[in-house]
């Protein structure tokens, strides 16, 4: 069984096994939003690194195969699901949801926000079966990228 478990995402071989399904991921991302500018694409292992975030990942055997990253929301002393990525060749076999899971598991009497694109449709129907729902939207960046807020 896969399960979310805290990973040091100081040690640099953690951090470059993070960014190869985060890289992967936010590609596919981008594609499906239609973004050619995306800045989630240019996180470096160092950006990884040095994050303030703590980070949980989903592994099968020795192979990490997704990771959710966790933030302090500073203006409600909740959190913030900052990225929640699974390796696009293993999506579908319920590791984000797992991820989820021990993310509200651990956080989950305190507030927890997530933000996505508008037009990430998949992400959206994700977040709702958790009992997310929308906050607020704003747009952003010269390709008017039209984000929400859900908690």
């Amino acid at each position: 069984m896969i399960e979310g478990k805290r990973v040091d995402h100081r040690d640099p071989d953690v951090a470059a096994r993070i960014h190869a399904v985060q890289m992967a991921a936010y590609a596919q991302e981008a594609r499906l939003i239609g973004a050619r500018q995306f800045p989630p694409l240019e996180i470096t292992v160092h950006d990884i690194q040095v994050s303030d975030e703590q980070y949980f990942a989903a592994f099968d055997d020795a192979i990490l195969v997704g990771v959710v990253s966790i933030e302090l929301d500073e203006d409600s002393a909740g959190k913030i699901i900052a990225s929640l990525v699974v390796d696009p060749a293993r999506q579908r076999e319920g590791i984000a949801s797992r991820l989820i899971q021990t993310v509200l598991e651990k956080y989950g009497a305190g507030r927890i926000s997530v933000q996505t694109a508008v037009k990430n449709l998949p992400a959206l129907a994700f977040y709702a079966k958790f009992g997310f729902v929308e906050c607020r939207r704003w747009v952003v960046g010269e390709e008017a990228l039209e984000l929400v807020q859900l908690q």
